[in-house]
């Protein structure tokens, strides 16, 4: 048959590939953009967002109640593949939650046609069209494309790598090894332990490459191109990492706390879980936005004032060598589960609920899972390791090194997972080498009918089947939680403000077993959003009762009755959070508040400092800590903690309107000035700045320009009565006497009971002569504030002295 001959046979089966995965893919992202986690996704997908979103915009704004995971000031994290790619897109697209599914669905649809290509150079058009079709419709890739990770892009970029490697194997081109580096550096940036891949691959060109010329020489060339394309790809990220933090980093900084998550005495092997995070960081559970924490935590635990994050990637990679070498036994049995686990028949729990997330679906959940794959998997590499004639046509025998590479890889890159620990998405790479080998399988099958050869095709079903029945088998007796999904679910819907869906996630998932104070911890701050305030406190207080160690709910708890005013019992919860997670910085600041509020300011700047060593990052804890020196009259303390808070944030509107008022209360009034401008222009709502500022350009002698300011002040809000008051003032400081009165009219009709109002007004009815009144304003002042000498004086003067003339004109 000719060439052209062959391609009519077969345009029809990309077509198919592509209808096919552009059916699913339409049908599924109609169902999933009415999930909550469409548009408020949680853990690594939320962190990869505001990556992305900040790389963007500009605008690094962390999302509510979660710490700054500092990406501007130290080395990458993670991997900045993703984020990068997301931020492209973010870039062109702008920030929203449909472009970036699309165009991932739109790579899950090449991805499944590059599948495709590979099989039919390697194993025939009907090998090709059958991993195609797989690639295109099995479950785990439409999944991933509609959350905001890195699989679909991942693989995106390992299927190109097999590309070239394959147009390399057929052709010999050197550039096209140049071309496979880059690609191997790429996907580093997406998994850097895909690195560990690179050697069997380094191994594979040089047998192929002597096998072919038998000169090392070459096979050095060889190797030098592809080495060369991986390190140019991967030194930008390196430069970067050291430009920014002064840190030699290579791709990420996380790969020692996760090597460590997944070996260590207790180690879960599914959960990134440490021993120590409650005495690093003051948490439970850790997430990417905690990191930086974890590192300031390891540092004061050994006695440092600050730590690199090279270095504590070095404590962590050490730590779990250490157990390694201690108890190899153990290690050696922990990664025979975790091999199971990988290759098990359950979706293993991370950033997503997969089985259930899989199983709640209309589309999904009809779907053959990972056994299924598994099963044709191990059948088809049995038929290729038996090197049957019609696996292979003999046109294409010249490939078979080719398809050893590709289980090498398989290999390698399962090997680089479970040194680790192991999770769902993790496998997701391995998934096309096995589809790839299962359309052989099935091809290998329908060979068999067509020559009638039954009783050999009779026993390869038994085999087959037996091989899926098999993979069913679940070794491990792992079981993903359901009570987890609906937990996580509950938190998405509470970001997205559909509170009733909320509660009755939250309590689906204790009814399951999910732990009962971390429902009632979240049960209750819903309420108390929604104002509901007794309802809230009893969720808390049944929260406590199933754990009164809970110090989330005991600092939620704290901080509610804080600011119901019942300081003493607010104290008590407070005292008890921080006494049960010393490291717990928001309970230390909230605790802080309180006793500052109560009058015991020796021990809420105790509290503040505590929390400044906890996070030297936060620009509240020195805040905080200036406050109380300024509380306590040190106003040269109080300056030094609010310029170290500006080093922080050099745009802290609450700090440069503080700093500005010490330098007020000391007369600098010109170098108080500057600050308050600063302020204004952080946050040009704030209102306070804008009034301090007027009152600091009036004792400056500026009084045309503190009247400008204090009447825009006035515009932003006009029921501000201090602002109407030290409008009096500058009024009455320029002799306009009916202004001030006017304005001081102003101040009292919005407060009454405003006490400098009522002594302006006395002053202002004293001299225009109405002594009547000006008495009646500080008799009423002197009732208001019994203890203010300086009223009591002038109503003395006042009393005893009569007036001998009139300053001002009677108000019209």
């Amino acid at each position: 048959m000719s060439e052209n001959a062959g391609k009519k046979r077969t345009w029809w089966m990309p077509v198919v590939i592509l209808l096919l995965g552009i059916s699913l893919r339409v049908i599924y992202f109609v169902e999933i953009r009415q999930e909550p986690e469409f548009a408020h996704p949680i853990y690594d997908p939320e962190y990869n967002a505001y990556w992305a979103r900040s790389l963007a915009t500009g605008n690094w704004n962390v999302p509510a109640g979660m710490p700054d995971p500092e990406i501007r000031t130290t080395p990458h994290g993670r991997p900045p593949g993703y984020p990068w790619f997301l931020a492209a897109v973010y870039s062109i697209f702008g920030v929203n939650d449909y472009a970036p599914r699309i165009i991932q669905m739109l790579i899950g649809l090449a991805n499944a046609l590059l599948l495709y290509g590979i099989g039919k150079r390697l194993f025939g058009n009907t090998a090709g069209f059958i991993s195609g079709v797989f690639m295109a419709v099995y479950w785990v890739f439409p999944y991933f494309e509609g959350i905001l990770t890195y699989p679909s892009v991942a693989v995106f970029v390992m299927l190109l790598l097999f590309t070239t490697l394959l147009q390399w194997c057929e052709t010999g081109g050197r550039w096209h090894l140049l071309l496979a580096g880059m690609l191997l550096g790429i996907f580093a940036l997406f998994r850097p332990n895909g690195l560990l891949i690179a050697p069997c691959i380094l191994g594979w060109m040089g047998w192929v490459s002597l096998a072919k010329v038998g000169s090392l020489k070459r096979a050095a060339i060889l190797a030098a191109l592809f080495i060369t394309g991986c390190v140019g790809v991967l030194t930008p990220p390196f430069i970067r990492n050291y430009c920014v933090a002064h840190d030699f980093v290579f791709i990420s900084s996380y790969g020692g706390i996760n090597f460590y998550v997944g070996n260590h005495p207790e180690a879960s092997l599914v959960e990134p879980r440490i021993p120590e995070l409650i005495e690093l960081a003051g948490i439970e559970h850790w997430s990417c936005f905690d990191y930086p924490s974890v590192v300031r935590g390891l540092a004061v635990n050994q006695g440092r004032d600050s730590m690199k994050f090279s270095e504590a990637n070095r404590y962590f990679y050490r730590k779990a060598f250490s157990f390694i070498t201690k108890q190899p036994l153990v290690f050696l049995r922990n990664m025979g589960l975790k091999t199971l686990l990988l290759f098990g028949p359950c979706e293993i729990t991370n950033d997503t609920v997969m089985e259930y997330d899989k199983r709640f679906s209309n589309i999904l959940g009809h779907m053959p899972g990972f056994p299924w794959v598994l099963g044709l998997f191990l059948f088809g590499l049995l038929m290729f390791a038996m090197e049957n004639k019609t696996l292979l046509p003999n046109t294409m025998r010249h490939l078979r090194p080719y398809g050893w590479l590709l289980i090498l890889i398989f290999v390698f890159y399962s090997l680089s997972v479970v040194i680790y620990f192991v999770a769902g998405r993790y496998r997701v790479p391995l998934i096309p080498i096995m589809l790839l080998f299962s359309a052989c399988g099935l091809v290998h099958l329908v060979s068999m009918i067509k020559k009638r050869r039954l009783a050999l095709f009779s026993i390869n079903i038994v085999v087959l089947s037996l091989l899926i029945y098999a993979a069913h088998w679940n070794s491990t007796g792992y079981s993903p939680s359901e009570a987890t999904w609906h937990l996580r679910r509950a938190m998405a819907f509470t970001a997205q403000g559909e509170t009733q869906k909320a509660q009755e996630e939250y309590l689906r998932a204790e009814k399951l077993g999910a732990d009962s104070s971390i429902v009632y911890a979240n049960l209750g701050r819903i309420h108390f959003e929604k104002g509901e305030t007794h309802l809230g406190l009893g969720f808390y207080k049944r929260g406590l009762a199933k754990n009164p160690n809970n110090a989330i709910i005991r600092n939620n708890l704290g901080y509610e009755l804080y600011k119901l005013h019942d300081l003493d019992e607010a104290i008590e919860h407070l005292t008890h959070a921080v006494r049960v997670n010393p490291r717990f910085f928001l309970a230390r600041m909230n605790l802080g508040n309180a006793l500052a509020d109560k009058g015991e300011l020796d021990a809420a700047l105790a509290q503040f400092v505590e929390a400044e060593c906890l996070n030297s990052n936060e620009p509240a804890a020195p805040y905080n800590v200036a406050r109380m020196f300024f509380l306590k009259g040190d106003y040269h303390s109080a300056i030094f903690y609010y310029q170290r808070s500006l080093s922080i944030v050099p745009d802290y509107p609450l700090a440069l309107n503080n700093l500005g008022y010490c330098l007020e209360i000391q007369g600098k009034y010109e170098e108080a000035i500057p600050y308050y401008e600063r302020a204004i222009a952080a946050d040009p709502a704030f209102v306070l700045a804008y009034n301090n500022l007027g009152n600091a350009l009036a004792a400056a002698g500026r009084l045309e320009q503190a009247e400008r300011v204090l009447l825009e002040a006035l515009h932003k809000a006009p029921e501000d009565y201090n602002i109407h008051y030290n409008l009096g003032r500058i009024y009455a400081s320029s002799k306009s006497w009916d202004q001030a009165y006017a304005s001081t009219q102003e101040a009292l009709r919005i407060n009454s009971d405003y006490v400098p109002a009522l002594v302006q007004l006395g002053l202002l009815h004293s001299k225009s002569g109405e002594k009547d009144l000006a008495i009646k304003a500080l008799e009423r002042a002197k009732a208001l504030s019994p203890d203010d000498a300086a009223i009591s004086e002038q109503l003395y003067t006042l009393r005893e002295e009569p007036l001998s003339h009139k300053e001002m004109p009677r108000q019209q």
